[in-house]
């Protein structure tokens, strides 16, 4: 009896020794790669390539839970970054012009599940000169996205131009999330 608990005991040193601890994971898809990062075997981010091998998007977690989304556009800046700030799926987001200059900022829900990003509450929306032109506000669904009013801005003539409250809220087109 006590060879058979000296071998268990044994045993189980041996498989919690073989436990992967720090190490990557890549996932192959259709169109992407995705690379898996695991540190105490926890995930703590993934990084998404392109079919041409360049970075899609990246994902910072913690305990197993998303926390930070990074976008980048085919030239490797940053097209959009979004941190959460109410759990489980609530982000404030920015989103960029290929320039580096804010083009949008506001909050969306994220559906991990689904690789969903909708819009919520408030954005503005910024030119290229970064003056803001607009603010809308949106509300979802879990599926579609919808305008539930407008704000546009005469930047020159530093006045409001429209205020519009849709009543019911109008389908957003845009596939920008």
């Amino acid at each position: 009896m006590k060879n058979l608990i000296f071998m268990v005991g044994i045993i189980i040193l041996f498989l919690q020794s073989c436990k992967k601890e720090n190490y990557t994971e890549w996932i192959r898809a259709e169109d992407t790669d995705t690379k898996a990062i695991y540190s105490k075997g926890r995930l703590v981010s993934s990084e998404v390539y392109d079919k041409n091998g360049k970075l899609d998007s990246k994902y910072i977690y913690n305990n197993g839970m998303v926390i930070k989304i990074y976008h980048y556009y085919p030239n490797q800046k940053i097209n959009s970054y979004s941190y959460l700030h109410k759990a489980p799926n609530h982000f404030t987001t920015k989103i960029y012009f290929n320039n580096g200059k804010i083009a949008s900022e506001g909050e969306i829900d994220f559906y991990k599940d689904k690789n969903l990003f909708l819009k919520r509450g408030p954005w503005i929306f910024y030119s290229k000169t970064g003056e803001a032109y607009s603010i809308y506000t949106f509300s979802h669904d879990n599926k579609n996205v919808y305008v539930e009013g407008e704000t546009l801005f005469d930047t020159i003539k530093n006045k409001t131009i429209r205020d519009v409250i849709y009543d019911p809220p109008v389908l957003w087109k845009k596939n920008d999330f």
